[in-house]
């Protein structure tokens, strides 16, 4: 099955860009680019981290992890500690 940034859970890591010749238009542009793609990466690793969590994710990605407290009960036993979504269900690490 291949990878699929909408359903998987997936980091792109930062690489800074290649600084532009100084003019200024082209350092504004490439400063608004390099924020977003800054602001980018730092949405990834916060989905992407363990996060302490009483309710579903609204929009789960297949290998999100969550440490699942009261009253979410993601695996309907009343269970609480570690899921990772799997694609469908939660289910317990």
């Amino acid at each position: 099955m291949a990878i699929n940034e909408k359903q998987d859970m997936i980091v792109n890591g930062y690489v800074r860009g290649q600084f532009p010749v100084l003019n200024l238009e082209d350092v504004r542009r490439y400063i608004q680019d390099e924020l977003r793609r800054i602001e980018s990466f730092a949405r990834q690793a916060s989905e992407a981290a363990v996060q302490v969590a009483d309710t579903a994710p609204n929009s789960p990605l297949r290998g999100m992890v969550r440490y699942a407290m009261s009253p979410w009960d993601p695996l309907g036993t009343g269970y609480s500690g570690l899921v990772v979504y799997n694609g469908t269900s939660w289910v317990a690490v």
